[in-house]
């Protein structure tokens, strides 16, 4: 099965873009020089101009909104409407909130409204390996293959065009004995989401036409 680094393909996709990043704060605890943390921090360094969205109360993060309370979707969409994000990430988030689908009716707002590219993922339950280890037992929601892409295809990013992403992340060695001991299972399944008319730059467009084709193949088209 092919797959992406879901770091890597989120700093690609944020190069020199104003971006924004939901649930994009390190969680407490984690070392600023570990791999993850160097990894990550490169999505920044990519980006013309970055700002998080989490609900840590951190100097870091731009927008403090907890989407586990009703008033979060309000905050959100005044959010977009005042930065006008080219990119959106959301990258295992979907999973610890309460209101996600009106999370991602306003992404979908976004997409159709400022051309926004979104990119979402959430952990794949699929993966035997990471269910044993306990590393999903704080989820409230558990994703498998189709049922994750019906989650998102069911909320009104489904009126764009979704293509799907098998994730893997390789900072570190031990991933790939994972994916290898899972039977080729991806840690998460990764979605973007692209507005009416994009072309990806020369750089990223043998990926997205990767994509574009494990979508076809693998899922059917959306029913009206």
């Amino acid at each position: 099965m092919m797959t992406i680094d879901r770091i890597d393909f989120a700093t690609r996709l944020s190069e020199n873009a104003r971006v924004l990043d939901i649930g994009g704060q390190k969680m407490e605890g984690c070392d600023p020089k570990s791999a993850f943390a160097i990894k990550y921090g490169l999505i920044e360094k990519s980006a013309h101009d970055y700002r998080i969205v989490d609900y840590q109360p951190k100097p870091s993060v731009d927008y403090i909104v907890n989407f586990n309370e009703p008033d979060s979707i309000g905050q959100i969409r005044d959010i977009i409407t005042g930065y006008r994000p080219e990119v959106i990430l959301c990258m295992e988030t979907l999973e610890h909130i309460n209101y996600h689908y009106e999370l991602m009716n306003e992404l979908a707002r976004s997409v159709e409204t400022h051309g926004s590219l979104v990119f979402i993922t959430v952990p794949n339950n699929g993966n035997w390996v990471l269910n044993v280890l306990g590393w999903n037992h704080d989820h409230s929601l558990a994703f498998f293959r189709d049922i994750a892409h019906r989650f998102v295809e069911r909320s009104n990013l489904g009126q764009h065009e979704v293509l799907v992403a098998p994730c893997m992340q390789k900072y570190l060695w031990y991933w790939r004995i994972v994916y290898g001991l899972s039977i080729m299972q991806p840690l998460s399944w990764g979605f973007l989401i692209t507005p009416k008319g994009y072309q990806p730059y020369p750089a990223i467009e043998p990926v997205i036409s990767a994509l574009r084709t494990y979508t076809t193949k693998r899922f059917k088209p959306r029913t009206p």
